[in-house]
């Protein structure tokens, strides 16, 4: 792309959002800072996704084996290098399995467990609630809109040029509609894909208590 031809396109963007915000009034406003939050949200919520993968997760469950195999230091490097506090949690059920008792051992590595989703699962109602309230606000704004082009073409009765008054008054309320789809369907979107790796990641954690605990019954 052109160098050049960037800050015009930025500044296109500027005029349209001013545009849209001339037009779609307090409602356009309230949505784009939505949108603006929420996408914060959930670049911050993809990075956090990011970490915890599939495959780093599946380390832990190799360093589960590698202990139960005798190979306790290796085991414990891989726990070590980890970048997810569910590695200390596990480094410690397997410490504690023939110590404690196992229903005991079972329930602090389901708090445990429980705590770390927690911090997964936080704020993704937040992202929820964006896509549940955006079309309902963009439906308010298109009310909203209408009810004021209808009374001003009351006000102006018999006046020329009604029906062309009417009609950019409809179009202008039905705009705050149109941005509330164009954000709700987007985050629809990310909160489903957001949801379907926390069940993920949840399933691993399950499977990796599963282990912890299959293992401490093994003589």
């Amino acid at each position: 792309m052109d160098p050049i031809s960037e800050p015009g396109m930025f500044m296109g963007l500027i005029l349209g959002v001013g545009t849209l915000l001339k037009l779609g009034g307090a409602v356009v406003a309230i949505l784009l800072l939505a949108s603006i939050f929420g996408l914060t949200l959930s670049a911050r919520k993809f990075m956090q996704f990011r970490e915890a993968s599939v495959p780093e997760v599946s380390r832990l469950d190799e360093a589960i084996g590698l202990w139960h195999q005798g190979e306790d230091r290796n085991a414990r490097e891989i726990l070590l290098e980890s970048p997810l506090s569910l590695a200390e949690d596990v480094r410690f059920g397997l410490e504690k399995h023939g110590e404690m008792d196992s229903d005991l051992l079972h329930d602090e590595l389901m708090r445990r467990a429980s705590g770390f989703l927690r911090g997964y699962s936080r704020n993704l109602r937040l992202i929820e609630l964006i896509y549940y309230l955006a079309p309902v606000m963009g439906l308010l704004g298109t009310v909203l809109g209408m009810i004021d082009a209808f009374r001003g073409l009351a006000v102006s009765a018999g006046a020329s040029g009604e029906s062309s008054a009417l009609a950019s008054g409809i179009w202008e309320a039905l705009l705050t509609t149109a941005v509330g789809l164009s954000i709700a369907i987007p985050f629809a979107v990310m909160h489903a894909f957001l949801e379907a790796k926390l069940e993920v990641l949840s399933e691993q954690v399950s499977d990796l208590v599963t282990r912890i605990l299959t293992f401490s019954n093994t003589p």
